[in-house]
């Protein structure tokens, strides 16, 4: 039969057809794939790598905080976050044994935990991370390890190791250190130099597919961190400690309203030996509110957790964080005299012998400005003035220098610029301009009043009077180093300008020296030994009002440096609104300048050197002779000049008064040695010596056979002034024939201010 040419041409037709559908088919795949493997190759191996890899963020070390003696203040520790892997719990039993074996461990919550292993994230997918706890210890990990390793539970906890900040020495130096928080550095040091302390984290790459077997090494990297550079301070740990205590007990002493502060200044550098303030708080756990603060708040009577509690409780953390030595403003007082006093010598406007006649007012521009001593000083000259801190004095001197005078300085000692100093939060003082500075301006200033400043500009300036002249920057940091202990920052002395004469600061100083050693207003900051230039002040706290409209809230404050014949170190403390009897500067700073400064002479290495008078009221420390030989003791005792008495006929001693420890007096104490089977047979009563002066307390306890050591303010010589505000044991108690009276001296004459 012939063939059909229609249906051989429809079936060639129709097979072409096809033949071109699959060559275009097949070009297009060509292309497709030519696209996929080779145009976006990069593209489509970067979306792989992204899915089958892991990364980790690998912590930094963050720099360690030393003081000046290398002493570490802020170091860190090693901690772990304990996680679970929800994904890769295979079933609700094991979810459930997990749950209860992590609580039980880690004293973390089972609902939570076991909450975490039922969650889905937005795939409808079980999450491959969840936190069960943070900061987890060394110690308290271990324990992990052993539970994960025993049940093979390697996929399903994890550990993710990092540092945790921790202050070896609690609430000290807190507000200088700071702390730190997830973002790091939220005060102090801490936030100051917080990009150099960070450092740069670290990255971990790591390659699995899709059933968690380890793909080739050449998808792992690993960058490394960089550990945060240290700081070196100039801080010094020991000196800080002395500052403090003496901060808490004049808090304890003076019941202030809105706390005390203190800093203590190397003068020829700037350097920040210690600075605090009281109530402080514990940098290890910054977030809890001192016993003060939360009696304050129990007190509103607010619903815990409520907005309102919350909201009072971060106001008071903030308060209790502020670092009043730099942030927070007052007016000077009579501390400020030293100034106006180094200006008005400079400038030839007053001399030490001219003499002003004080009746206890001064009237400028038809105000009524009054003297601390009511009735006036009478006739005195200028240096007498200024260490009886005589307003009037001060005010006709500020007249005779002139007001152009008087700003020009006020700007040179750095009143109206902030010192700069490596730490967050420094306050601008409060003060008139130049344009609105009038002659009522002139004569309050001289004094100390109606502007505010910072307490580490009042300490600066006056270390221009101590350091003969300069003005420098105080700073707290001297050095950085980085992890490989090169210096990469090294603060050097930074003098912005001389302001006075060497000489007018030497003039200056002995003026001051000589009111603390005599009958001056600074008086109780008297140390044996050592010559101390001090000035204490009283200031108004015009910011709260009686409903009269008058001030009657006070800072009492004193400053002072020493030795006075070569400077070293200067120091200020501050009690903001005291509410004992005596609120005056010289009686709640004074002689706790004093009690700090004894200590921290010595520990200087600055040598004491005593008058004759200062000699016989020295005090000497006891050792503990019991067990050791009666010739022994006795030899001894001799050496050191250290009159006693000995009791029974044994070869040993087997008891003594006072027990070794105790100090007292080189002149007029005694040692009772007991040997053999002699014991303490006779007890006395303590006599009532509240008071007294020092002469009339001497004489009522010695006369009783007991020791007696003085404390306090130590120019006490009969008749001065001094009297005697606290006595222990307290009078009435009955103790050994031969035991210790300790009484506190203190200056309670005219105020200061």
């Amino acid at each position: 039969m012939p063939a059909n040419p229609k249906k051989n041409r429809f079936i060639f037709g129709r097979s072409f057809f096809f033949m071109v559908i699959c060559g275009i088919g097949c070009v297009i795949i060509i292309l497709r794939l030519f696209y996929l493997q080779v145009v976006s190759y990069d593209e489509y191996q970067g979306k792989v790598v992204d899915n089958i890899r892991a990364e980790m963020t690998v912590s930094p070390e963050r720099g360690i905080i030393y003081d000046r003696n290398m002493v570490k203040l802020a170091v860190n520790s090693k901690v772990y976050r304990v996680f679970i892997s929800p994904r890769a719990i295979t079933d609700n039993n094991q979810a459930i044994f997990i749950s209860s074996g992590l609580a039980e461990i880690l004293g973390a919550d089972y609902q939570e935990i076991y909450n975490n292993t039922q969650l889905l994230n937005d795939n409808n997918m079980k999450y491959a991370d969840r936190t069960v706890k943070r900061n987890v210890t060394e110690e308290s990990a271990e324990p992990v390890r052993a539970f994960i390793a025993e049940h093979g539970l390697q996929k399903q906890i994890h550990l993710e190791e990092s540092v945790m900040r921790n202050y070896p020495f609690g609430s000290l130096a807190s507000h200088v250190l700071g702390f730190v928080g997830t973002d790091g550095g939220l005060l102090g040091l801490e936030l100051t130099y917080n990009q150099s302390l960070t450092g740069a984290p670290g990255r971990y790459i790591t390659a699995k597919d899709a059933i968690g077997q380890r793909l080739s090494a050449k998808y792992e990297t690993y960058t490394e961190t960089r550990d945060g550079s240290n700081l070196i301070t100039t801080i010094d740990i020991t000196m800080q400690n002395m500052l403090e205590n003496e901060l808490k007990k004049t808090y304890k002493e003076s019941l202030p309203q809105n706390k005390v502060t203190g800093i203590v200044m190397d003068v020829n550098t700037g350097g920040i030996y210690a600075m605090a303030t009281y109530p402080d708080f514990d940098l290890n756990s910054p977030y809890i509110l001192d016993p003060e603060s939360l009696e304050t708040l129990d007190a509103l009577n607010l619903p815990q957790n409520s907005e309102e509690y919350n909201t009072e409780y971060m106001d008071a953390l903030y308060r209790l964080w502020n670092n009043k030595a730099v942030s927070s403003l007052y007016e000077p007082g009579s501390t400020f005299k030293i100034i106006t006093t180094a200006m008005a010598i400079e400038e030839k406007a007053v001399a030490w012998e001219d003499e002003f006649n004080c009746t206890g007012v001064h009237i400028v521009s038809g105000f009524r400005i009054h003297c601390h001593r009511q009735f006036g000083h009478g006739v005195l000259n200028y240096r007498r003035g200024l260490q009886q801190s005589c307003n009037p004095t001060l005010m006709i001197t500020a007249e005779q220098l002139g007001r152009d005078l008087f700003y020009k300085y006020f700007e040179a000692f750095g009143f109206t610029a902030k010192t700069g100093i490596d730490l967050p939060g420094e306050a601008n003082s409060l003060y008139s301009s130049f344009d609105n500075f009038k002659s009522l301006e002139l004569a309050v200033y001289s004094f100390g009043q109606t502007f505010k400043v910072t307490p580490i500009q009042q300490l600066t300036a006056v270390a221009v009077i101590a350091n003969g002249g300069y003005l420098v920057t105080p700073h707290v940091v001297s050095r950085i180093v980085d992890e490989a202990g090169n210096t990469v920052y090294s603060n050097n002395i930074d003098v912005k300008r001389q302001v006075i004469s060497t000489e007018v600061c030497r003039q200056v100083t002995e003026a001051l020296e000589e009111g603390v050693s005599t009958d001056g207003g600074a008086k109780n900051a008297y140390v044996a030994g050592y010559k101390i230039a001090a000035k204490t002040g009283t200031s108004e706290v015009r910011d709260i009002l009686n409903e009269e409209g008058e001030s009657y809230l006070r800072v009492g404050s004193c400053v002072g440096y020493a030795p006075a014949d070569d400077p070293q170190i200067a120091v200020i403390i501050i009690v903001d609104q005291p509410q004992c009897v005596n609120i005056f500067g010289s009686y709640v700073a004074a002689p706790y300048i004093a009690s700090f400064l004894g200590q921290a002479l010595p520990y200087l290495g600055i040598q004491s050197n005593y008058s004759a008078e200062e000699q016989a009221n020295l005090t000497v420390t006891l050792r503990n002779y019991v067990g050791l030989t009666v010739n022994e003791v006795s030899n001894d005792l001799s050496n050191r000049g250290i009159k006693f008495k000995v009791e029974g006929a044994g070869d040993k001693v087997t008891y003594q008064v006072p027990s070794g420890g105790n100090s007292i007096n080189i002149s007029n104490g005694k040692v009772i040695i007991y040997s053999g089977s002699a014991v303490p047979d006779e007890f006395v009563t303590v006599p009532d010596v509240m008071g007294r002066t020092a002469y009339q307390a001497k004489t009522d306890i010695i006369n009783r056979g007991l020791n007696i050591l003085l404390d306090g303010a130590a120019n006490v010589s009969a008749g001065d002034g001094a009297v005697v505000i606290a006595q222990d044991p307290a009078a009435g108690t009955q103790v050994e024939y031969g035991a210790v009276i300790t009484v506190t001296m203190r200056h309670l004459g005219d105020t200061d201010d």
